[in-house]
């Protein structure tokens, strides 16, 4: 789909909904990528590069959210992009970024409310504003065996949404103020959410409940998700604290793994997930230390943590530059954990970077300088460094 028609649709939806009585348009584009990059693999010799543009790993980052809210009814919308061409080349012709990007749509839902304490809700059904970490928001403590989380085929790397993540019907009921209550299940398209095929067993989809308790300035939430009949399942419990200098949160988060030999459920797992921020003037702290706890006692199944910690002073103006924040971060690397065993300094993978975010007019950019240190066992070299960039946008 070229760019030009691209944002035809962009602009047509909104023209189109310019007629109901409420809604409102976001719209976020993020460009990341690095200034220069070190890549060295073990035994070869170093590979330096100047100016590289990545995809973006979340998708979400780029795309036209449309919210419509009527009071008693409402939709929202997104449509995404992916700026890069799946296949750059093509019967060895070769195609530029302009002759074709990937688009999608995603997270797309209609609700309604019978009565005002009742919220029904059709189309995509997963929360994923619980306890969550909130640079990387995808981040939620993870209760499972970090090699099952690596393998994509058994469950996702990060379980975020507090009960499912596909298609389907949620019923929300607020019994008292304060007080949600939230049901879902979750088929996805033109699949059915309960079956029953003649004689053969009955299975079900994904489903999952939830409840949040709001007590200024204390939070309460709990969630129990289900995968489906013979899959994982898992449990969140937390308590949270929010005032104009601390926001905090425990969250404790069980799992229980279906063991194929035995034909049952067990709790192999749980993980104490502790996130904070401390904000006094304009210095920030951030903290997340997601600890699992295996208990199988299998070798090959051990105890693991993850991590970040990430401090920030916002500088305030300098000229053109707005919101000018040096920082330093440090945290495990994407999709590694540190395992609590005799090859935790095997298994030690981790990035530490120094920059510094800011803001012209509406974009929000961040530089900084990287030093990753790889794990023992990886294609590469021990320690990599690069410079890495992010420009975004959203209004």
């Amino acid at each position: 789909m070229r760019i030009n028609k691209l944002l035809s649709i962009f602009t047509v939806s909104a023209i189109a909904l310019s007629g109901l009585s409420a809604f409102e348009t976001k719209a976020k584009v993020t460009m990341e990528g690095s200034l220069a990059r070190e890549t060295k693999a073990k035994g070869g010799d170093a590979k330096y590069e100047v100016f590289n543009l990545d995809t973006t790993g979340d998708k979400g980052k780029n795309k036209v959210e449309i919210e419509v809210d009527s009071v008693l009814a409402g939709a929202h919308f997104e449509l995404c992009y992916d700026y890069i061409n799946e296949a750059n080349t093509s019967n060895g012709v070769t195609h530029k970024a302009e002759d074709g990007w990937s688009a999608f749509a995603r997270n797309t839902y209609i609700w309604f409310k019978p009565v005002d304490q009742v919220k029904l809700r059709l189309g995509y059904v997963g929360q994923d504003d619980f306890f969550v970490e909130r640079i990387d928001e995808e981040k939620v403590g993870n209760p499972f065996s970090y090699t099952f989380r690596t393998n994509g085929n058994l469950m996702p790397y990060y379980i975020t949404n507090a009960d499912v993540d596909e298609m389907g019907f949620s019923l929300a009921v607020e019994p008292v103020e304060n007080l949600m209550i939230s049901a879902a299940i979750a088929p996805g398209v033109t699949n059915s959410g309960i079956t029953k095929d003649g004689d053969s067993d009955l299975t079900y989809s994904a489903w999952g409940a939830a409840a949040r308790y709001t007590m200024e300035p204390l939070k309460f939430e709990a969630s129990f998700r289900d995968s489906g009949k013979k899959s994982w399942k898992v449990a969140r419990l937390g308590a949270g604290y929010e005032s104009e200098t601390v926001y905090a949160f425990i969250q404790p988060v069980f799992g229980f793994d279906y063991i194929t030999s035995t034909d049952k459920y067990e709790m192999n797992g749980f993980c104490v997930d502790l996130y904070g921020e401390y904000s006094i003037d304009q210095l920030k702290l951030t903290a997340h230390l997601p600890v699992t706890i295996r208990t199988t006692g299998r070798d090959d199944d051990p105890k693991y943590i993850e991590f970040l910690a990430k401090a920030e002073y916002n500088t305030g103006a300098h000229g053109l530059l707005d919101d000018v924040t040096p920082y330093i971060l440090a945290k495990n690397m994407d999709k590694t954990v540190i395992t609590l065993d005799s090859n935790a300094s095997d298994n030690l993978a981790l990035t530490a970077q120094a920059g510094s975010a800011f803001k012209i007019a509406n974009a929000e950019l961040d530089v900084g300088v990287a030093v990753d240190v790889h794990a023992k066992n990886d294609a590469s070299e021990r320690i990599t460094w690069a410079i890495p960039f992010v420009a975004k946008i959203e209004f």
